[in-house]
């Protein structure tokens, strides 16, 4: 079998480099560095035991968006993890526009996050470094759930922090003969973004089935997503970029075998 990894040590490092121009909200010489390493488990990429990640800025697209819940779609924010991992949220201002791309809160919450960043640049970058410690933590729970064994309890117990806190920053509204369930008007904490994440990571995703739970079989790429599918079946992130890079590895590999047969 194919392996993958999952985290093994996550650290953060505080740069030096927080004596800079605190004007430049979540500039990456402002941010901490995360250093990542991950340990092989099964059914997917091999690669390197511990490898770098490389922070990178990244326009985001619909094509980004294959997980099913935003939640994945976050964890997704690393893609390569299998080969050269590249992480898309360079910035806090990054972060609020992944936010806004898959609509995971109201534009008025999102303009007033902003807002808080820039009048406080040092708390935001601490807070984007906090949410990246989420993500890699939720990446081992989902990968531990595919290879159907049993998450750390430091994962859980993060998860379960941030959950809560996504709890509170809800309420409660009857209205019209019905319960709604709204986003509290002053949850304009720093970390709202990873506790909603947290939130509907457990309410949305580890609710379905765990079997539908998969992570794409391609080089390169380690995405997770939700499979829908009918037969549950689904290998790819994209049929038409992990899966058809797939097809045509092993066209050249047959190629290349029956060019060896000639000689």
């Amino acid at each position: 079998m194919r392996a993958a990894f999952v985290v093994k040590e996550i650290r953060l490092i505080e740069s030096n480099a927080f004596c800079c121009n605190h004007n430049d909200v979540g500039a990456p010489n402002c941010l901490l560095v995360l250093v990542i390493a991950y340990i092989e488990y099964k059914f997917c990429q091999p690669m390197k035991s511990v490898l770098q990640v490389n922070i990178e800025p990244h326009q985001f697209r619909n094509r980004d968006i294959i997980g099913g819940d935003a939640a994945l779609d976050f964890v997704n924010t690393v893609t390569g993890r299998d080969q050269s991992p590249r992480d898309w949220i360079d910035t806090y201002e990054r972060l609020l526009d992944w936010a806004a791309f898959v609509q995971l809160l109201p534009e008025r919450i999102l303009r007033a996050l902003a807002k808080k960043a820039q009048a406080e640049p040092r708390a935001a970058a601490l807070a984007l470094a906090r949410a990246k410690v989420l993500r890699e933590a939720l990446f081992e729970l989902v990968t531990r759930i595919i290879s159907r064994s049993a998450p750390p309890k430091q994962a859980l117990a993060l998860l379960h922090r941030y959950w809560i806190a996504g709890i509170k920053a809800h309420e409660l509204r009857f209205d019209d003969g019905r319960v709604f369930v709204n986003l509290r008007n002053d949850a304009l904490d720093l970390d709202l973004i990873a506790s909603l994440i947290a939130y509907r990571m457990v309410e949305q995703v580890l609710a379905l089935p765990m079997e539908r739970l998969h992570i794409c079989q391609g080089s390169n790429c380690s995405w997770v997503f939700i499979d829908s599918s009918k037969a549950g079946r689904r290998r790819w992130c994209d049929m038409a970029v992990c899966g058809n890079a797939a097809k045509s590895r092993r066209f050249q590999e047959r190629l290349r075998q029956r060019r060896s047969a000639r000689r």
